[in-house]
């Protein structure tokens, strides 16, 4: 119920449809309250359906048995989401006027909790021109509505209800006796209870009493009557009105402190599911003083203790602390200021400060709300810190788990080579002469060999730490291709002895990259397909451009890789189960790492053999560079 505001969002959503060509729903809520709405308003919202359904517009109406914000709040996420909403759009109007005892709630209040429920979709607040927005009916609560002083509007009601008494009265005296017309008053009094309090009601009695006497009761147009019998009916009805009074009034007063519940445990509802979805004490601090200050019209001030229990120093010269610690220590505040503990498990999280309370919400109801709202800070305050906990903990164990991974793998590729090369001594010193030189020979090849596995397992170590501490930066330049194969091929040119390498590049092409980061990555990529492929077969290394890319693949004729491997051959120590013992493990992973520093990506598949390929940017070459290198 858009209380007016229904062809404005019409008109508003049509616009927005057209101008960017996509369709749109309206969805029309009908509340209990919403029924009891004018005709005039009730006509305006059937002439904007039915002009949305004109322009194109998928109309959905839906019926709500239970007047609650979550259940608006609920339906409207629900019908975004099935159609993936990219823009709502809301009227900064009050949903309905207020029927009997129901106040309808303001749309544009739930705009917080949609944005945080629909964060990929963009929340419009259509504002009507030239009207302002209607501010939020104030409910009475007990004490204000029999203390305080009769308007004119509650003056000019009464006056109203004994005319319409007296007209009816007049109506039916001649068939009635006059006792009975009294009956007729008593109705007028008990409605006037109901709408003004008590001060109303006792009004509303004694000037029916004087009415009564003056018109009704023989001598008519005088106040003194000539039964005697009058004057009982006048106690009589005295008594029953002050008692009609008493309970219309209690009643209204009920009924008030029922609203009030009522429209405090919206706001607790709206504010628990703000703080389900904020994850920073920034997010909870934005949705507890966003709430005070939307329901209560204050200012409020979410003041968090650090993980030591110490408040923080502010920028106002300590006067923000101070106050803080007088709240903590239970000492009473300034005038015109409240605050709140924030405590979860008996254990203080913050100061939740208030300034600016205005009077008519500075009551029981409304201090208790407040405090429900620290309770709710509080508890969401400990969830994010238990969650932070928890998460820290979580990196702490996966370090844990890093490191002796690392320790094993290392453990491991080190006591292989360091068996073989103490064995090879060993033997050397304890055969001495008795060995031939043959064997001596082999025996110190076997060392050599072991000893550079060690160093080439011992430099990949030092350059992934180099790269993964964020100690190596980048220097990119523009570099040969014909240079960038050669220098990766000298750097293998042992392993690939017994391969053929075969080139598909243009020797006059120019890549942006790295030199020696890139001849790294191209040499350990040649390695590992001489490692993985058997001898004599064919090693492809193809480089091509491509507008603002360059791509890099090296494709072996080896077994290939394993079933669902195809990201887990660039962890670190990873060797796939046809790789036995050859290399360290660590070869793939810096080529991931390289490319990665390079802003590209790296991939592995299956063709006939293994097949990796590097995708790298490239920017567009300056008429500089092209006269360099041409000449």
């Amino acid at each position: 119920m858009a209380d007016g505001q229904a062809a404005e969002l019409v008109e508003q959503a049509a616009l927005l449809s057209r101008t960017q060509a996509i369709p749109w729903r309206v969805v029309y809520l009908e509340t209990v309250a919403s029924r009891y709405a004018s005709p005039r308003i009730r006509q305006a919202v059937a002439r904007a359906l039915q002009e949305a359904e004109l322009a194109g517009a998928e109309v959905l109406r839906l019926s709500l048995e239970i007047d609650s914000a979550s259940r608006v709040v609920s339906t409207l996420v629900q019908q975004a989401q099935s159609v993936r909403a990219t823009h709502v759009l809301l009227g900064n109007l009050a949903m309905g006027r207020r029927y009997w005892f129901n106040t309808g709630e303001r749309i544009s209040d739930f705009a917080e909790t949609l944005m945080a429920y629909l964060p990929h979709a963009r929340v419009h607040i259509v504002a009507t021109p030239g009207r302002r927005d209607m501010p939020r009916p104030h409910l009475e609560l007990e004490g204000e509505a029999g203390t305080a002083a009769l308007g004119r509007r509650a003056i000019g009601q009464v006056l109203s209800v004994l005319a319409l008494c007296t007209a009816v009265c007049a109506l039916i005296a001649p068939h009635l006796h006059p006792i009975n017309l009294s009956l007729i008053y008593m109705g007028g009094v008990f409605y006037v209870a109901l709408r003004h309090g008590l001060k109303a009601a006792l009004l509303t009695m004694l000037l029916a009493v004087l009415l009564f006497d003056w018109i009704f009761v023989e001598p008519r147009w005088s106040l003194k009557p000539t039964d005697p019998q009058y004057f009982f009916t006048f106690l009589i009805t005295l008594c029953v009105g002050l008692a009609a009074s008493r309970l219309g009034s209690q009643s209204r007063q009920a009924a008030l402190q029922a609203l009030v519940m009522a429209q405090h445990a919206q706001s607790l509802s709206l504010l628990s599911q703000s703080l389900a979805h904020a994850m920073t004490p920034e997010q909870i601090t934005q949705a507890v003083t966003g709430s005070i200050g939307r329901d209560l019209g204050a200012q409020a001030r979410l003041i968090l203790l650090d993980t030591d229990g110490r408040l923080p120093v502010s920028d106002d010269d300590g006067a923000t602390t101070q106050t803080a610690e007088r709240v903590l220590r239970g000492e009473a505040l300034a005038a015109g200021r409240q605050g709140f503990v924030l405590a979860a498990g008996g254990t203080p999280l913050g100061v939740l400060l208030v300034d600016g309370l205005p009077a008519r919400h500075q009551g029981a109801g409304d201090l208790h709300l407040l405090q429900a709202y620290a309770n709710q800070a509080a508890v969401a305050i400990a969830r994010c810190r238990y969650a932070q906990r928890s998460e820290q903990a979580a990196i702490a164990a996966e370090t844990e788990r890093i490191r002796n991974t690392l320790l094993a793998g290392i453990s491991h590729d080190f006591r292989t080579p360091l068996t073989a090369i103490i064995g090879a001594a060993s033997a050397v010193l304890s055969q001495g002469r008795s060995i031939t030189l043959e064997q001596r020979n082999a025996l110190a090849q076997t060392v050599l060999d072991q000893a550079t596995r060690l160093q080439s397992l011992t430099s990949d170590l030092l350059d992934m730490a180099r790269l993964q501490d964020g100690r190596v930066r980048l220097t990119p330049e523009w570099c040969p291709v014909e240079d960038l194969v050669q220098d990766a091929r000298a750097a293998v040119a042992g392993a690939l002895n017994r391969h053929v390498l075969e080139l598909d590049l243009d020797p006059n092409d120019v890549v942006w990259c790295d030199t020696t980061l890139m001849v790294q990555a191209l040499a350990n990529l040649l390695l590992n397909a001489s490692q993985h492929s058997p001898a004599g077969s064919r090693i492809q290394l193809r480089i091509a451009l491509s507008p603002g890319w360059w791509t890099l693949r090296v494709h072996d004729e080896g077994p290939g890789l394993a079933a669902g491997s195809e990201r887990e051959v660039f962890q670190k120590f990873y060797r796939g189960p046809q790789g036995g013992s050859q290399g360290t493990g660590l070869g793939l992973a810096i080529c991931d790492v390289v490319t990665r520093l390079h802003g590209g990506h790296i991939e592995a598949r299956n063709d006939h053999g293994a097949v990796f390929e590097l995708t790298l940017p490239q920017p567009e070459r300056m008429p500089e560079l092209e006269e360099a290198l041409h000449g």
